[in-house]
């Protein structure tokens, strides 16, 4: 048996992706089953090799970081890149693991819940891989196929690209997609959905910067040789725009066979509700065929300043992924797009994961923003902060 896993920011259309896939009976996908496990693992490697100003810095219930802008942020992403699944589960955390697993709310795959106590094992990679046994065991592909080389069982998660290459290193029989939408419809459906529920609100600043750290890791995972035939970069728009020849696409990838009801929602199934799948989006609209009606949603949405705001600090990684710009960039000016950040920056967010000070924030953008230009040169201390590596080069997109 092959795996698979897959990550993206959230409203990013991997449900839509292995819905997909399952009707070809050769993926079983499980979509968010369990982010704790992520947590927990980043909790064990800054204990076991934080310094202790990383220790103070992460709080053991906070989000999976950006990574941007301090030291001990950048000392967390080079522990996590160069992590092993390996590291053992303390005994003492089951218990708080399993119930935040199990009180998970909206949660994407509610069928699996009740065998998460299966979950328990002696390693992060021993979890990883009971939670695998429960999918293939509850998800289980309709037919049984001889050839084991051509069916897979995996799951995706949200916010957890910074955990691919353990995961790689664990599971060398598997392979990996890492799905990128336009960060203005992802905005813009995130925003739509806290407009019901304020829980739900996305504070922008952060929302820029994680969807930097996916662009700039997707492009750093393509260009090490473990990910070499292994890693797929999907494209939500290609995906709905020209779905049949990009789901022949994803097949010859995985090796299986394309299969027509792949791109019909009529035969896409849900595990928890036990009902079809009809795919919609966060702005009521149901669609009985794919169709690339979500992608310009954002349009009418979104504040104008949000747009120039996601364009302007998502210039740099926009442009490597081919996206169409509403403004020209560089006829807004830096100010008046932090002008608008501040403001946002002192509404109250659930979601968030800046430094917590808006002068040390507006300041690593504003050096972001003069590297770019080529108006400075920076050390390797300085390009970490700004853009996670010291190349910042997103040449491995294009090729």
């Amino acid at each position: 048996m092959n795996y698979i896993f897959s990550t993206a920011l959230p409203r990013s259309g991997t449900a839509l992706l292995s819905k997909s896939l399952y009707t070809g009976n050769q993926v079983s996908i499980a979509v968010g089953p369990n982010i704790e496990i992520y947590r927990f693992f980043r909790n064990k490697l800054v204990s076991k090799y934080g310094s202790l100003s990383l220790k103070k810095k992460i709080k053991i219930n906070s989000p999976l970081p950006d990574y941007y802008g301090s030291d001990e942020r950048a000392e967390l992403l080079k522990i996590m890149l160069n992590s092993n699944l390996k590291e053992k589960f303390d005994k003492k955390n089951w218990n708080l693991f399993l119930k935040r697993s199990q009180s998970k709310i909206d949660h994407d795959s509610a069928d699996l819940i009740s065998s998460f106590n299966q979950l328990k094992g002696k390693s992060f990679k021993n979890i990883v891989n009971n939670l695998l046994k429960i999918i293939k065991r509850k998800r289980q592909l309709k037919n049984q196929i001889k050839d084991k080389k051509n069916y897979y069982y995996g799951f995706h998660e949200s916010w957890n690209i910074c955990s691919l290459l353990p995961l790689a290193k664990s599971f060398p029989n598997s392979k990996f997609f890492i799905v990128l939408r336009d960060p203005r419809s992802v905005y813009a459906s995130l925003s739509k959905n806290a407009k019901k529920r304020k829980e739900l609100k996305v504070q922008l600043l952060s929302f820029i910067r994680h969807f930097r750290k996916y662009v700039i890791l997707a492009n750093y995972y393509l260009g090490l040789p473990i990910f070499k035939d292994r890693l797929m970069l999907i494209r939500y728009e290609e995906l709905v725009t020209n779905p049949q020849s990009y789901f022949r696409k994803i097949c010859k990838f995985l090796k299986i066979k394309y299969h027509k009801d792949m791109i019909d929602p009529n035969k896409h199934y849900d595990f928890v509700t036990k009902k079809t799948w009809i795919p919609f989006s966060s702005f009521n609209t149901k669609f009985s065929k794919l169709n690339s009606k979500p992608i310009h949603k954002w349009k009418k949405f979104l504040l104008n300043q949000e747009v120039k705001c996601i364009e302007f600090l998502c210039n740099h990684e926009m442009r490597a992924l081919g996206y169409k710009f509403r403004y020209d960039t560089n006829r807004i000016s830096f100010k008046s797009v932090m002008n608008f950040i501040k403001k946002d920056y002192n509404v109250k967010a659930n979601w968030r994961t800046d430094l917590q000070n808006f002068k040390e924030d507006e300041n690593i953008e504003f050096i972001r923003y003069k590297i770019l230009k080529k108006d400075i040169l920076a050390n390797e201390k300085v390009l970490k902060k700004c853009f996670l590596l010291k190349n910042y080069n997103l040449k491995n997109l294009t090729q």
